[in-house]
């Protein structure tokens, strides 16, 4: 799964800029959009950056990380298994995240670990692949079964699209099979993960994604 993640400091203008160099198609700002929250430590509910299709083009635009269906509790991840349940957001809500990497807890010594995950690239940012509510106002982050290399973190992963995937995620050309099939698994062997801090709800800034050793017991002999 992904419940935390860092998205960085880079206002919407240089975002913009980024996300016209992966898409060969026009990319517009979208005004009416609330300002989305950056830094390093995004939570659930917390108003995020997204790039979702817009005609024949593409718009940067902001949503709240939740979606909460009729009846059913909030929901930050979408399984990319689950085809039923997200239909419709298949067929007409695909967006993508920007981001720098993603928090997950493991257990050392008895104790919940977070890590930071990332992988090695030259773009200033990574790409979650993404659903938007109908209303436009929500969005989930799609999962899969873990790259090989970081599973012994957590069982599941945030779909994190190659440079190559962006634009045919983005436009609907990638069909829903093939996407279940094989989106985001080419990253395997070029995963950079580390143990950080215990994350607290202030915690922000670049520290909070920087490596992190524990402090030794000591001992009184």
């Amino acid at each position: 799964m992904c419940g935390r993640f860092a998205a960085g400091d880079k206002t919407q203008a240089e975002m913009l800029e980024i996300v016209r160099g992966f898409l060969d198609m026009a990319v517009a700002l979208d005004p009416d959009a609330p300002e989305p929250r950056g830094g390093y430590h995004i939570r659930p509910t917390n108003r995020i950056a997204l790039v979702t299709r817009a005609g024949e083009g593409a718009m940067l635009t902001s949503a709240n990380w939740q979606i909460a269906p009729p009846g059913g509790r909030p929901l930050i991840n979408a399984r990319i298994e689950n085809s039923g349940f997200w239909r419709k957001a298949w067929e007409g809500g695909r967006c993508m995240i920007p981001a720098l990497g993603y928090f997950e807890w493991s257990e050392v010594e008895g104790k919940k670990q977070p890590h930071f995950i990332t992988v090695r690239r030259n773009a200033p940012v990574i790409f979650f692949a993404g659903f938007r509510s109908e209303d436009g106002q929500g969005c989930v982050i799609l999962t899969r079964p873990p790259a090989d290399q970081i599973a012994h973190i957590h069982n599941r992963m945030p779909v994190i699209l190659s440079p190559e995937e962006v634009g045919d995620w983005l436009s609907g050309t990638m069909s829903r099979e093939a996407a279940q099939a094989g989106l985001g698994t080419g990253w395997d062997g070029r995963f950079d993960y580390h143990r950080v801090a215990p994350l607290t709800n202030e915690a922000d800034g670049e520290a909070v994604i920087e490596p992190y050793e524990p402090p030794q017991a000591s001992f009184d002999f």
